[in-house]
Order: structure tokens, then C-alpha cells, then sequence
């Protein structure tokens, strides 16, 4: 887990994994996605706004399975492909945890069977990638009852 903290851009804010103490107080976002670049965008779009939020990364469901258990989540914003590719199990894990408002992500408008199945396990809401950084940010208000 450790090499790869070093992908992320010098002045990148985004963890991956778990530090005991940081961001004590603050709200936490687990970001699910392969993508490092799009993690810290997200992660620096948020970490910031309003008073911050703690993001943390996982690039897979076993990492972020194990975050899950370590932490108590606000907000998950998870990428539909890496979804799929766990068969939304990792969805029917969460619903055990205290529930963080789950939003997937895609790339594809015509992903209708994975948008279906995502919204029957749970998830709250769906995004079409690129996101802009206004709609992250309302999106995160709305469930964040701000």
C-alpha cells in the first residue's frame, strides 16, 4: 500500500488509507476510483470547501472495504466500472456500516444495467463523468444536509 503514495501529485492533500488522528472533527469522503488524477481532483475540490472534508482513496473494493472498517463515512463516491468488476458486492457491504450517502460515477450515459443495478443495491445517485466541480460540491451539500 505504501508505494503508492508516491504517485500523487507534490502538493496533493488526497490519502490513501488511514491516518489515526488527522482531519479529527472533520467529515470523511471515500473516493473509489482507478484513476489517481481523478482522485486528487475530487480530493482538492473538497478538501477545502466549507470547512473541508477528509477524502481518502481506494483504486480497488478490497481497499476500500478495508477503509470502510476503519472509518466512519460521510460521503462515497464510487466509479460504476470498479463496481461492476466487484459485482456491487461492495455495495451490500455498506449497508451494514452507518450509512454514508454512496453516489456513483461513470463515463457512459448508456451504462443503463449498471445505473439500474448500483441504484437497486443502494446507491443514492449517479454522476456522468467529467464532473465539474460546482456539481460535485452541490451534490455533497445536498447530502451532507448543508
Amino acid at each position: 500500500m505504501a508505494h503508492l503514495a508516491h504517485w500523487l501529485p507534490p502538493k496533493s492533500n488526497l490519502r490513501f488509507g488511514y491516518t489515526p488522528m488527522a482531519g479529527k472533527g472533520r467529515k470523511h469522503i471515500l473516493i473509489l476510483d482507478p484513476e489517481k488524477d481523478t482522485a486528487a481532483l475530487f480530493s482538492r475540490a473538497l478538501e477545502n470547501y466549507r470547512g473541508g472534508f477528509r477524502c481518502h482513496w481506494a483504486n480497488d473494493c478490497p481497499q476500500a472495504r478495508s477503509l470502510l472498517c476503519e472509518i466512519v463515512f460521510t460521503f462515497v463516491l464510487a466509479d460504476v466500472s470498479i463496481l461492476q468488476r466487484d459485482r456491487f458486492f461492495l455495495l451490500d457491504s455498506i449497508k451494514g456500516l452507518p450509512s454514508p450517502a454512496i453516489v456513483f460515477a461513470t463515463a457512459y450515459i448508456n451504462e443503463n444495467k449498471a445505473i439500474r443495478t448500483a441504484m437497486a443495491k443502494g446507491a443514492a445517485g449517479y454522476l456522468i463523468k467529467p464532473v465539474m466541480v460546482c456539481t460535485l460540491r452541490k451534490l455533497i451539500d445536498d447530502f451532507s444536509g448543508r
